[in-house]
């Protein structure tokens, strides 16, 4: 079907659309046929744009941007702020894009993943967020320079694509995405400490601040913003996948002399111990949910079964899977807190042992 892009009341509809999937997650998840193709909430679009209905969702950034790159490509030149548009767009392929757990809507209290509201100062503000404009964005952008993020779901974001994301600056530059994804990425991992450890991400974009006095650091290729790196960047910058032999390069030796352990340093903050849920005391787990939630990650354990856990990027929660000894699944899990967290997997595991 033509694509079409919403009015100013067809923008009011669509957050009310959002706010009433939020009160009811479990809902109905279809916008309403009158929404999306009404004249009292929309208008043609200038220009044959054909868009699709599709089988299944978006399993990825990398699937967004595959396919709207050859359908926008004729109106690439006048499209990228066309909230009108996008806001059309986001809310035809709700569905393909919206999380689903436990056959309930997940979706982020911010209405600029799907909506963006040009009268709306702080909706527009984030219209970055936008799940299907940034992928289209990125690739279009990037394409396999930014493979780490575009492997990743529409709505995941975390420390690394956040940072990319929200500026400009770093997400218009292919040398700056590129060292960020290669010091602080392992395949379709991030780093052990990539936040905070000395030469973490952090630190680095706090150094490219003080180097744009000096250089052109949003100008300059990966291999050359890694000879200005100071000394405290070695140990991620050893392994690191950059075009070039930077180690042969007498200035990235002299910038960065190699320390005895080239390693990055150990994320100390990380989850560990893993508690048995049977035993641990409500101080532990406070503890432990303060350090999953800085790492983004953790696990527990209960009777000899796992549960990993991870941060919900949309609201926050704590969200895993509860797996055997012998890694195999048996159920889901969230909870806003770990005490809940810790009921939610002894009830799944209790009830698996019922069964079996």
């Amino acid at each position: 079907m033509r694509a079409r892009e919403f009015n100013a009341r067809g923008i009011a509809k669509a957050r009310e659309f959002l706010a009433e999937v939020r009160r009811n997650p479990a809902g109905r998840k279809t916008p309403p046929e009158e929404l999306l193709l009404g004249a009292r909430h929309t208008r043609s679009f200038r220009g044959r744009l054909l868009v699709d209905s599709r089988w299944h969702g978006f399993r990825s950034r990398r699937e967004i941007g595959e396919y709207l790159a050859p359908r926008l490509a004729p109106f690439r030149a006048r499209i990228a702020d066309r909230t009108s548009l996008w806001s059309w767009l986001g809310i035809f392929h709700f569905e393909d894009t919206v999380r689903i757990v436990d056959g309930a809507a997940r979706l982020s209290p911010l209405d600029e993943t799907f909506v963006i509201d040009r009268l709306d100062k702080q909706n527009l503000r984030g219209m970055h967020r936008h799940y299907l404009r940034s992928a289209w964005l990125l690739w279009e952008t990037h394409r396999d320079d930014a493979a780490f993020l575009l492997d990743q779901p529409p709505w995941a974001r975390g420390g690394i694509a956040n940072e990319v994301f929200q500026s400009q600056r770093i997400f218009n530059s292919a040398g700056v995405v590129r060292l960020v994804l290669s010091l602080y990425t392992n395949g379709a991992r991030s780093k052990r400490g990539f936040r905070d450890q000395p030469g973490g991400l952090r630190h680095l974009l706090r150094v490219l601040d003080q180097l744009e006095r000096t250089h052109d650091v949003y100008g300059m290729s990966p291999e050359a913003l890694v000879r200005i790196l100071p000394q405290e960047f070695a140990p991620w910058v050893d392994g690191t996948d950059l075009t070039g032999d930077t180690a042969a390069d007498p200035g990235a030796a002299g910038a960065m002399a190699d320390p005895p352990d080239r390693s990055p340093p150990p994320d100390r903050d990380s989850p560990d111990p893993e508690p048995d849920l049977a035993s641990a005391p409500d101080p532990e787990l406070r503890k432990w949910e303060a350090l999953v939630r800085r790492n983004g990650r953790g696990t527990m354990r209960y009777k000899g079964f796992c549960a990993t856990v991870r941060i919900d990027e949309a609201d926050g929660t704590l969200t895993g899977t509860v797996t055997t000894a012998e890694a195999r699944p048996i159920g889901t899990v969230s909870a806003t807190k770990a005490d809940e967290f810790k009921r939610a997997v002894r009830e799944t595991v209790d009830e698996h042992l019922a069964r079996a």
